[in-house]
């Protein structure tokens, strides 16, 4: 086998290592911070600034592409996030991103193999899970770092062919098919870190070009790698709502005019970055030097290591500098109205959804979008219940066939809420209090579909009362609406309470069951009163006891949604 064959397997080889250690590392910090991760995405801020911090701190915690621009396409898409915090957030993700790059320019040596092993050691015998997950952290790390050295080797032995070397001195010795290199790869992998960690790898090879025109090569890389990924990120897009195309549209064209300023200037760039690396470094010095007491040697800029940083600076500030031009400019667009900036699709109940199989794998992002298309199930039914209610006390039998209508699309919206909750749970492995979030979330769909079908048979017995003209006399109208109200009541504040997470009106609801209970009891014996005195026609009494039961059931389901919540809360 040829050292050039040798070095491209060899290369294949640390980057399935490193694309499954950087993926299992994201996991593991979902899974490490998963409630804080769900909140940060269910309370997004609206204002400009919060959301690039937000966007910063998402990918700086997952350092995934997939992930980060995959949670935000799919906020917009359900309705969640507006163009402008989206744009926010994608500016955000670009420098939080940049992590994985100034991780790699640390040159931690034999630790990575420290790594590997507490990490091994929390994984497999944490007897907590907060210490598993951490453990699947530090492991991937490790395995980040050794998939780095692995790139380094393989590069080395490459570098000995004078066929790779001429090769790699054609692509350096252009910025421009660099940046078309870099743009290829980061859409192949949809993975910018990875294109970055690989450039960082090559510093050292033995090419014959002096550091300054290697590393404006590599300076070049690292921006296509950027743009590569918001130009993937555009395409699989295309198929969601015009408010995701514009928003993907948009932040790839940032990355895509700054990149351009970056390589008609890139002698300029090249020279400010070094400026500033060493610059930076060292006041790393006199802060260490001050604080810890600790001398840090003199640092040769030509040296490997601070080379390596210099492309994880360049990676770095190329996402700052995006920042800074776009986000004043978007800013006062939106303020100005500029009517590119306008949001023209809405979430609504007229077909749209909150589900996407695309938030799969983000289960924080998932158990959020299916909690909202609950809700947009339980907005039904209230409605159902409403409708029901003025259609057999005030005759409005026009609103029957609504009725019908939206009992058949919460039998659907509840069999596509299954099988989402279901593919999730199949796809993940999932943390004890997602479990138990998505387990409550089965138990609420169920209780809520239940309500739908209860709300129809009502609906039926309306027709009925209207088809035959069954008389009731005025105390058997006013029980049924006594009865309806108490029922609505109860279910409205359940579903406020999954609404607004709110436990303690979860165990108010529970305390009161029993009321609605023995109301339904105390009616069915005054109905079984007149029924002996002959004050109620038989046909009526049919109706009127099944009027109670369907409504009584109304408020039981009502309260197993509550304790659904209380369950959850106390998990």
């Amino acid at each position: 086998m040829s050292a050039v064959i040798e070095g491209l397997l060899i290369i294949l080889g640390a980057l399935g290592l490193f694309l499954q250690a950087i993926g299992r590392f994201g996991d593991g910090v979902q899974k490490r911070v998963g409630e804080k991760i769900r909140i940060i995405i269910e309370k997004q801020s609206r204002k400009p600034l919060p959301s690039v911090l937000n966007g910063i701190a998402m990918a700086a915690a997952l350092q995934s592409n997939y992930l980060t621009f995959g949670t935000v396409s799919s906020l917009v898409n359900a309705g969640l996030l507006g163009l402008l915090p989206a744009l926010c957030i994608m500016l955000g993700v670009n420098l939080g991103l940049t992590v994985t790059a100034q991780l790699m320019s640390l040159n931690i040596g034999v630790f990575l193999f420290v790594l590997l092993f507490c990490g091994y050691l929390l994984n497999f015998y944490g007897k907590k899970r907060g210490w598993h997950y951490l453990g699947q952290i530090l492991f991937n790390l490790g395995l980040m770092y050794l998939s780095f050295y692995i790139f380094h080797y393989a590069f080395q032995t490459l570098g000995m062919q004078s066929l790779a070397v001429d090769a790699l001195r054609g692509i350096i010795l252009n910025p421009w098919l660099c940046f078309f290199v870099g743009l290829g790869l980061a859409a192949i992998f949809r993975s910018s870190n990875t294109v970055v960690v690989l450039t960082q790898s090559m510093v050292g090879l033995q090419v014959a070009l002096n550091p300054v025109t290697f590393l404006s090569g590599a300076f070049a890389i690292v921006i296509g790698a950027n743009i590569g990924t918001t130009f993937i990120n555009m395409l699989v897009g295309m198929d969601r709502q015009p408010i995701v195309k514009k928003a993907n549209w948009m932040h790839f064209s940032f990355n895509l005019i700054t990149g351009l300023i970056w390589l008609t200037f890139l002698p300029v760039a090249f020279y400010m970055v070094s400026n500033f690396s060493v610059q930076l470094y060292q006041i790393f010095q006199k802060f260490f030097a001050v604080v810890f007491n600790i001398k840090i040697p003199n640092v040769i800029p030509t040296e490997r290591w601070f080379n390596i940083w210099e492309i994880a600076m360049a990676n770095t500030i190329y996402n700052l500098s995006v920042i800074f031009i776009w986000f004043p400019i978007t800013l006062l667009a939106s303020k100005l109205g500029v009517a590119f900036f306008s949001e023209k699709s809405k979430i609504g109940t007229n077909g749209t959804t909150y589900l996407d199989r695309r938030a799969l794998q983000t289960p924080a992002l998932a158990l959020m979008l299916a909690s909202h298309e609950i809700k947009q199930m339980a907005n039904i039914t209230r409605e159902m219940l409403k409708s029901a209610r003025l259609a057999f006390s005030k005759g409005q039998i026009h609103l029957l066939d609504g009725i019908g209508r939206d009992e058949e699309i919460v039998d659907e919206m509840q069999e596509q809420i299954t099988f989402y909750l279901s593919a999730l749970l199949s796809q993940n492995s999932l943390t004890e209090e997602q479990s138990h979030r998505l387990a409550g979330l089965l138990h609420i769909v169920s209780d809520i579909e239940r309500v739908g079908d209860h709300a129809y048979n009502v609906a039926n017995l309306a027709e009925k009362k209207y088809l035959e003209k069954l008389q009731f006399s005025e105390l058997a109208i006013n029980e049924i609406e006594l009865m309806f109200g108490k029922a609505m009541d109860f279910y409205n504040k359940a579903c406020m309470a999954f609404y607004e997470d709110k436990s303690e009106l979860s165990k108010q609801l529970l305390n009161r069951e029993e009321n609605i209970d023995k109301l339904e009891e105390e009616l069915r014996q005054n109905h079984i009163h007149r029924l002996n005195q002959g004050k109620c026609w038989p046909s009526s009494g049919v109706v009127y006891v099944e009027m109670l039961s369907n409504l009584q059931r109304i408020a039981a389901h009502a309260a197993n949604i509550a304790s659904a919540i209380l369950e959850e809360g106390e998990a």
